[in-house]
């Protein structure tokens, strides 16, 4: 895709290379939500195995994405995975080779977004190296952007038509590789709103300062305090494009990135909202909703204490609680927890409720334990005596 001057109607994923009936089920899962990008990585040691095989995955997977309504956005290097090697002049021509060959096959793709030359140059272990003098933290960090613009320079060369980026760490280091590339991009984990708006706000001004499109193509962590909800309402205060970390939960990242399960449920609805440009109050005006209102804590928890009950006024006649009977008092409760706001839903009882429901024989004990403490904490937050 040719250079564009606006970027705003970006929003993507990133997202991994799969086969072509999970690619398709996946990314259906993200077009109802709209998106339209995907970002990917690409590896250089696996192309250097068998690199017209690697051609033919990357063309088929960009030509797959296109026909499911993407555009693709190739990473060609990652700071993350950087060898120390490769800064050195005789290595580098493994690295010409690969990115020449792959940009030469991939770059007349109609689904080619852009290219991404490299994640995070600044973000690589070479670079992080911890008890260097700082003459050496400067001789690195001038190579590693001497690094990162011959690249720019010679992806460029290669497909003059498309875009190009360099997906950096922060806002600020857009300006080390403004003169080398057509799009700016920035990453962000911040870990408060304010630090969120900081960064954006730098990559922003940057955008006008170089009169270059900017967008945004990694955010998202719940392990670095960085909400997806409140990343996307600050990409929207600014009118940026871009790119959540990431479209699955899976694998090595699943407890802390990715908006889809793999059968397509959602783990934070709050995520999809913002999507879509609708945020959780956090101001003055939020309304605390009232679950007893209507009577409907005082009625939850009697049927809980009816269903718990194993005791008639036969002392011979002692009968066990029934299974489905607590289930559907539980699940109830759980439904107004829920519904209110009232308690965590990192795994919901809901959740656990549908489990029980699953199972051939249930273990009535621990369906005890659960309704006894949905019973509880209804008890407890709605000041019930």
């Amino acid at each position: 895709m040719e250079v564009l001057k606006d970027y705003s109607w970006l929003r993507g994923v990133n997202h991994y290379i799969c086969d072509e009936a999970t690619t398709r089920q996946q990314l259906s899962y993200g077009k109802r939500v709209n998106l339209n990008s995907i970002r990917i990585w690409l590896v250089a040691e696996e192309w250097a195995e068998d690199p017209k095989g690697f051609c033919d995955e990357l063309r088929n997977y960009i030509r797959i994405c296109y026909d499911c309504g993407y555009t693709v956005m190739p990473i060609l290097l990652n700071g993350n995975r950087f060898k120390t090697e490769y800064v050195e002049e005789e290595n580098m021509k493994f690295l010409d080779e690969y990115v020449t060959y792959v940009v030469n096959e991939i770059k007349d793709e109609e689904g080619l977004l852009m290219w991404d030359i490299m994640n995070e140059p600044s973000y690589n272990p070479w670079l992080l190296e911890k008890g260097i003098s700082e003459e050496e933290v400067k001789y690195r960090t001038e190579r590693i952007w001497s690094f990162v613009r011959h690249y720019c320079n010679l992806v460029k060369t290669l497909d003059p038509k498309t875009a190009t980026t360099v997906g950096h760490t922060r806002g600020y280091e857009i300006e080390y590789t403004a003169d080398d590339v057509d799009v700016f991009s920035f990453h962000d984990y911040s870990s408060t709103k304010a630090k969120c708006m900081k960064n954006y706000a730098t990559a922003d001004a940057l955008s006008k300062k170089y009169g270059k499109p900017v967008i945004q193509t990694e955010t998202g962590c719940l392990a670095r305090c960085n909400p997806y909800d409140m990343a996307l309402e600050v990409c929207n205060h600014f009118n940026m494009g871009w790119m959540l970390f990431e479209l699955m939960i899976h694998d090595r990242c699943d407890t802390e990135h990715g908006i889809f399960y793999p059968d397509g449920t959602v783990r934070d609805p709050a995520t999809i909202a913002a999507m879509f440009g609708c945020y959780r109050n956090r101001g003055d005006s939020i309304i605390v909703p009232l679950p007893n209102r209507e009577g409907a804590a005082n009625n939850c928890i009697n049927a809980i204490k009816k269903a718990l009950s194993e005791y008639t006024e036969d002392c011979f006649d002692y009968r066990r609680s029934n299974v489905d009977e607590l289930l559907n008092v539980c699940e109830k409760a759980a439904n107004l927890l829920e519904c209110c706001d009232m308690i965590p839903m990192a795994y919901p009882p809901t959740a656990k409720i549908n489990r029980y429901r699953a199972m051939e024989n249930p273990p009535l004990d621990e369906i005890r334990v659960l309704a006894f403490e949905l019973a509880k904490t209804l008890k407890e937050l709605c000041q019930i005596l």
